[in-house]
């Protein structure tokens, strides 16, 4: 079981459907997709290798149920309405010693805190003979990563925040 919900700061417009007591009226997503790219340089260094360039950071991609986000998502994406934070929290469950044999916990292991955020997207899809469901798509002025490492007793440690500001092309 893998649960991931996105959260608006201080955006009441851009509410989910989530019931999780953590998570409470946050927009649940059953997937994820987002990729950070160094392109390579057309020129080469005097020593032979490829050079740095700026970086590039892709569109962060959900995919969820329609929802009661749905229609404000839509609009946020017409409007280029810019939101001054998004959470991305992910849970996944957690079968250690403090679990009981007919039910599994989970932990939050990954958050990932945007800043400046657009909706830079969003598609309508239905499949035959299933619920109809939508993409929407992030983008965003600075990003920061956080892995929570799991002990097998069920507590966490983070193993360090890294992030990238691109508006200043730096790391934070």
């Amino acid at each position: 079981m893998k649960d991931i919900y996105v959260k608006f700061e201080g955006a009441s417009e851009l509410e989910g459907d989530s019931t999780d007591q953590k998570h409470m009226k946050e927009i649940e997503v059953s997937s994820f997709q987002h990729y950070v790219r160094q392109p390579k340089s057309s020129s080469a260094s005097s020593a032979g290798g490829h050079t740095a360039e700026r970086t590039e950071h892709g569109e962060m991609v959900f995919t969820k149920d329609i929802d009661k986000a749905t229609s404000k998502l839509n609009r946020a994406c017409s409007a280029g309405t810019v939101y001054p934070k998004v959470t991305i929290t992910f849970y996944r469950a957690y079968g250690g010693k403090s679990a009981t044999s007919t039910s599994q916990s989970r932990v939050d292991y990954y958050k990932i805190v945007l800043e400046d955020v657009v909706v830079s997207s969003v598609q309508t899809v239905i499949s035959e003979g299933e619920l109809p469901a939508e993409t929407f798509g992030l983008k965003y002025g600075k990003i920061t990563w956080e892995y929570k490492q799991h002990r097998p007793d069920g507590s966490t440690t983070s193993t360090g925040v890294a992030g990238w500001d691109l508006r200043k092309n730096v790391a934070v």
